[in-house]
């Protein structure tokens, strides 16, 4: 039978929880001893027998041409380790640690945005420094971020203190009416904010005769040379409020979090301004793959394996 990354991830995640909650004021030997322990658990998840993680692995490994799959992987797990602690310092309020260690080399051109358009919509993928980019990001800048908590209650409530502390507006997309959410996201928009949203939550594509799908927002697009569904709302709020859409990635590293930007977007029709920022996240990923948390998910993990 099987291992999946998703069950496993869940089945350790409050024991993960509560260990780096306590490890965040403990003696730093004590803190990469207890770290040492949740990387045993992560590579224990690639080894074991029926484990689906090391043929994504070796599936990206392909795709990416970046290396071994045991490099990729070994990469994932350092900038997962290295968000956890940082994350952990978002939950004890310390956030100068944290707002200085954002850059933005290509800023000019995000100023150039906002000054030129009705706010800006950053898509991005799960990357591991996802909310520790915002939490800076809204230093700068007027920010509204788009979160989806946890369907189980428990987990969205251990998730809830790292919002505490994020510094600009969110708003949850699971527990909001689809009303209630374009309300949010175009009055932000319209007020000149970024509107953050991640964006890589796929599912089957729409058939290719009828690839707009109204009844859940969803939009076929091709991502690693296969078909799969995206959600429409980007494209529909950047045409609405004539907004631009630009793709982001996080890279993570001991001294960093620079965010990369891909080409602007301009929105058209639901179709083709969907496939043009799949198709520029695409290149986002291919260039950062360990920084991707999202990509043992088990959707993805299907579109790498085709």
């Amino acid at each position: 039978m099987g291992v999946s990354f998703t069950k496993f991830k869940d089945r350790i995640w409050h024991t993960v929880d509560r260990g780096t909650k306590s490890l965040a004021t403990a003696p730093k030997p004590l803190q990469d001893a207890g770290y040492s322990v949740v990387r045993g658990l992560l590579w224990l998840a690639y080894i074991l027998p029926g484990s689906p993680l090391h043929g994504t692995a070796a599936s990206l490994s392909r795709e990416v041409e970046q290396g071994p799959p045991r490099k990729l992987y070994g990469g994932f797990v350092e900038r997962f380790l290295l968000a956890l602690r940082r994350m952990e310092l978002l939950r004890l309020g310390k956030t100068d640690a944290i707002d200085q260690l954002l850059t933005i080399p290509d800023q000019a051109r995000l100023d150039q945005c906002l000054k030129d358009n009705n706010g800006v919509m950053m898509v991005m993928p799960h990357c591991h420094a996802s909310v520790l980019m915002v939490r800076a990001l809204s230093v700068r800048y007027p920010t509204l971020m788009l979160i989806r908590e946890p369907a189980k209650a428990t987990r969205a409530e251990t998730q809830r203190p790292y919002y505490t502390h994020i510094g600009c507006e969110l708003f949850d997309v699971r527990r909001n009416s689809g009303a209630l959410v374009a309300r949010a996201v175009l009055n932000a928009l319209r007020q000149g904010k970024i509107v953050v949203g991640v964006v890589d939550r796929i599912t089957e594509a729409p058939p290719a005769d009828e690839p707009v799908r109204k009844s859940d927002d969803t939009v076929r697009a091709t991502v690693f040379g296969q078909p799969a569904g995206f959600v429409g709302w980007p494209a529909r709020f950047a045409a609405k409020c004539n907004a631009p859409i630009l793709p982001v990635m996080v890279e993570q590293t001991t001294d960093a979090l620079t965010v990369h930007f891909g080409e602007v977007i301009t929105a058209t029709d639901p179709l083709t301004t969907t496939q043009n920022w799949v198709t520029e996240l695409e290149q986002l990923l291919r260039r950062f793959p360990c920084d991707w948390g999202f990509v043992y998910d088990k959707h993805w993990a299907r579109i790498l394996r085709r």
